[in-house]
């Protein structure tokens, strides 16, 4: 499931002062690491009006995203936690040209978890 993250973050970005000059054409370049700097430096609640845009653009139940984390990378691209209001956590990994995928937490900590599997029975 894909959603579009980077034109919210931008939207965002554009509320609170900024001037948005050619940003269609800067949504459409952004880098994964331009994209990760650009959330981390949001005070949270916009973040996190970021992140339940991508979650509900991709179809997912969320009422309110309560928090929001950092959780690493998964090959190179930045990872999410979004914790909703009544405790559904969503995980959001950042691609190339603003895109996200989200998926269920739990279904995430599995896909983890047969990746680190598959690994250790090829060093045998």
């Amino acid at each position: 499931m894909k959603a579009a993250i980077m034109a919210a973050a931008t939207l965002a970005a554009a509320g609170c002062g900024g001037t948005g000059s050619d940003g269609g054409n800067a949504v459409q370049a952004a880098a994964p690491d331009a994209i990760q700097n650009q959330l981390q430096a949001m005070p949270e609640g916009q973040r996190n009006a970021v992140f339940i845009r991508a979650i509900r653009d991709a179809r997912q139940e969320c009422q309110h995203v309560e928090s929001s984390e950092p959780a690493g990378e998964h090959q190179g691209f930045p990872v999410w936690n979004a914790t909703c209001a009544g405790g559904g956590t969503w995980t959001i990994v950042v691609m190339n040209g603003g895109n996200a995928a989200v998926l269920n937490a739990d279904e995430a900590r599995l896909v983890g978890d047969n990746e680190a599997a598959s690994q250790n029975g090829q060093q045998r």
